[in-house]
């Protein structure tokens, strides 16, 4: 049994290539989940990120199980995968020299998620072309591991892995991998999502959990996705999660939206994916579908 949700209308007409997009997973994720998506049509799934909870070999089983997918597929690492909880918690406080002393070994548990992933690529910093059908479009994955806000998490790692140790640093590697990007359609991925969404608590990126800080966006991600439309590219979709939709103190996050330039955007944190409602179990992802010259989501959850 399947639920299906109401999609933003689209620009036009769309093709036929569908992609599953997996929100911040947190260890809910089984031997249902491998087939149901192996016996689907869809061209690709991506993951968002935060397989893990808050211990690194947590993500590990979860990690060999994606990996029996048959979909291509691709993940970004979330502010809780390949850490451990102390360099959470100094980064939640906002004490990155802390974080940076106690951070060693980050590279090694990456590397153990990279090959329990098997096929599924692990992304971050990278652009990945991919020809389905007639469409061709590259994703451009954005900075792993990003905690929301106008700082870089975890500088320690992204400074030895990809010479960033700044929102100026981060900036600049996004813009390059942009300007790899040829005439065909970019869709972003990313952990977090872009700044310039809004700055109430509700907003696709707004922050929830503290009432001063209102866009809690990366805004190295959205000055990528300017500058790739200011260089003539089209950018399709940015998918993102990080900021669950259940919010703290009630209510429910605003989780799709599209700007006036067409670029529909996707916050895919449902938490936990798989719950009890109904009498039933539901597994819950999101159908992004998407042609060259537009997207259009759908809010999917499965029973078994």
């Amino acid at each position: 049994m399947e639920d299906r949700g109401q999609p933003i209308p689209p620009e036009t007409d769309l093709g036929d290539i569908s992609i599953a997009v997996i929100g911040d997973v947190h260890l809910h994720w089984n031997q249902f989940d491998v087939d149901y998506f192996n016996a689907s049509d869809y061209d690709l799934v991506l993951f968002v990120g935060d397989i893990a909870s808050y211990l690194h070999r947590s993500a590990l089983p979860i990690a060999r199980a994606m990996s029996n997918l048959r979909v291509p597929a691709l993940m970004i690492p979330g502010n809780h995968d390949a850490i451990h909880v102390g360099q959470l918690i100094a980064e939640a406080l906002e004490r990155p020299n802390v974080s940076a002393r106690i951070s060693r070994g980050q590279s090694r548990r990456r590397q153990q998620i990279d090959r329990a992933l098997g096929q599924v690529e692990l992304a971050g910093y990278s652009r990945h072309v991919l020809q389905i059908g007639g469409l061709r479009f590259s994703i451009v994955a954005a900075r792993p591991h990003s905690m929301g806000g106008d700082r870089v998490a975890f500088r320690r790692h992204l400074r030895e892995r990809f010479d960033v140790d700044s929102i100026a640093d981060s900036t600049r590697r996004l813009i390059e991998l942009v300007e790899q990007c040829d005439a065909e359609p970019i869709i972003f991925l990313a952990h977090n999502g872009p700044t310039g969404l809004g700055n109430r608590r509700e907003d696709p990126w707004g922050c929830d959990f503290r009432a001063d800080v209102g866009d809690f966006g990366d805004p190295d991600l959205e000055a990528a996705i300017a500058h790739a439309r200011s260089s003539g590219r089209r950018v399709l979709a940015v998918v993102a999660g990080h900021m669950h939709h259940d919010l703290k103190g009630g209510g429910q996050r605003t989780w799709q939206a599209r700007d006036d330039q067409g670029t529909l955007y996707l916050n895919a944190a449902k938490v936990p994916r798989i719950y009890q409602d109904a009498g039933s179990t539901w597994h819950h992802h999101v159908e992004l579908r998407v042609s060259r010259l537009s997207a259009e989501c759908f809010e999917r959850r499965v029973a078994r």
